[in-house]
């Protein structure tokens, strides 16, 4: 990264400190209708039980789930998981290459920060976010639940319990995967313009993030305007680079969203052009659920490497005590 690009972003350290609402990707009725959509047309190989009207409709209903974990009423939990709803991506970029693995990027993180101090406070891993870990790592849970799934069909043994795992996990993947489709959610522009360089006068207001994504799908936006604009199912075979590759055509429109704020797009019912690109970033975001839902059940039908014994060589276990340790 160039130096006057560094330089910009350290200037930033106040202003991301600046106290703002709590923001939640979609709201419930957009975080609602992505999950449903995606639940609605997954293709038929995936198992009929999670294409039944009672799973789209639990599928639907945990769309917001992760959100109703942000209350005063959990502050633990609020906070421990609230990273997870986004990336700031200009930051995360910092450490090149973003690493498959969630404590080899916050290592990276820290790394960069200790060579740059006056970069530390922006990069503490939980202010750059978590947004592409989790998914991934929900997204192997639902992969592991459905090969148990395969395991135990073929053996004849009852599937009941595993199916409900499958459906929560599918749904609890969703809130991420939604959130991934809105700009606002992985960028350090999240709830107004923070960058000093504003040539165009975007919005500095700390209200663009909520007007976007609740009030403005909430009044302008149902769930027929965002049925249309589905992509055609596209399994993919390697999760995480899918995955980087839809967020950050979702980080290329950051600009455009407050464009449209500017133009007053999210003012009650918006424009033309603002249902437009808001109904399609809700149909990116139903499209990527089903596919990895898709994917996920494909890949479940591959064969688990085994675990290798170690190459060293073998040493005296202390009595009492097995290899492991226990």
């Amino acid at each position: 990264m160039s130096g006057n690009r560094l330089t910009q972003l350290a200037a930033l350290v106040l202003l991301s400190f600046v106290s703002v609402p709590a923001s939640f990707a979609w709201g419930s009725k957009g975080h609602t209708m992505i999950n449903e959509l995606a639940a609605q047309s997954l293709p038929a190989d995936v198992p009929a039980f999670l294409r039944t009207p009672e799973a789209v409709q639990e599928i639907a209903y945990l769309g917001p789930e992760p959100d109703r974990w942000r209350s005063l009423g959990e502050p633990e939990l609020s906070a421990e998981q609230a990273p997870d709803h986004f990336i700031d991506i200009e930051y995360a970029d910092l450490i090149g290459p973003l690493p498959r693995r969630r404590y080899e990027y916050i290592a990276a993180l820290e790394a960069y920060a200790a060579q740059h101090p006056d970069m530390a406070k922006l990069l503490a891993p939980d202010k750059v976010g978590f947004q592409p870990y989790i998914t991934n790592e929900v997204w192997e849970r639902l992969k592991s639940a459905m090969r148990d799934y395969r395991d135990l069909s073929a053996q004849h043994d009852d599937t009941k319990p595993v199916e409900a795992a499958i459906v929560f996990y599918a749904g609890w993947l969703g809130h991420y995967v939604g959130d991934g489709s809105q700009p606002l959610h992985v960028t350090i522009n999240y709830n107004g313009w923070v960058l000093k360089d504003n040539p165009n006068g975007y919005t500095t207001d700390h209200h663009i993030h909520s007007q976007f994504e609740t009030a403005f799908v909430d009044a302008a936006i149902n769930i027929d305007d965002v049925r249309s604009k589905m992509t055609p199912v596209a399994p993919v075979s390697d999760e995480w680079d899918a995955y980087m590759t839809y967020l950050r055509h979702t980080g290329s429109l950051v600009e455009r969203t407050y464009q449209l704020e500017k133009a007053k797009g999210f003012e009650d019912q918006g424009t033309a052009e603002s249902r437009e690109f808001t109904a399609e970033r809700l149909a990116a975001g139903a499209s990527e659920l089903r596919d990895l839902i898709a994917s996920a059940w494909i890949e479940s039908a591959k064969p688990v490497p085994k675990w290798h014994e170690p190459t060293a060589p073998a040493t005296a276990v202390p009595a009492g005590k097995s290899a492991a340790g226990f």
